[in-house]
């Protein structure tokens, strides 16, 4: 695991393996408070649901995390509560319909698969954008745009 910082408020970080996205996971679960959300950026295959894994086990959360890709967000119990969002198979009549702030939870966490289906930029959150190079090793943008 290779890590940079850019600025105080981004990371770029670079994860060799799943074991280490999820360890990413781990630790950006111990800066997390009750209310955050995190938005996920990659395409199919490059982590996102491995970083979920990660950061509900950072929380505590003893059931397996699995991709919610079939239902639209899945709802898990650790320390603080955990809402895992898909957006993978919505369309955009069907983003449009959704109203996403509803699935938000005061109490706990929110997290959201596929976020650049959404006009995500306006949620104060923690966004992830996971890239995979030519080394088939992931690249992980962690911006903290939380007030």
């Amino acid at each position: 695991m290779n890590t940079t910082h850019d600025m105080k408020r981004t990371r770029k970080i670079t994860s060799s393996s799943p074991k280490e996205t999820m360890d990413l996971g781990k630790a950006l679960a111990s800066e997390l408070k009750p209310g955050d959300i995190i938005c996920l950026y990659g395409e199919l295959g490059s982590g996102k649901t491995v970083f979920v894994k990660g950061v509900c086990m950072g929380l505590g959360v003893e059931e397996e995390v699995t991709s919610s890709s079939f239902v639209i967000a899945t709802e898990y119990e650790g320390r603080m509560p955990v809402v895992h969002i898909d957006l993978y198979r919505l369309d955009k009549q069907a983003l449009d319909m959704l109203l996403i702030d509803e699935y938000f939870i005061e109490d706990g966490i929110t997290v959201i698969e596929w976020a650049d289906r959404l006009d995500a930029k306006s949620i104060a959150g923690i966004y992830v954008k996971i890239v995979i190079d030519e080394q088939k090793k992931r690249e992980l943008t962690i911006e903290d745009l939380r007030d």
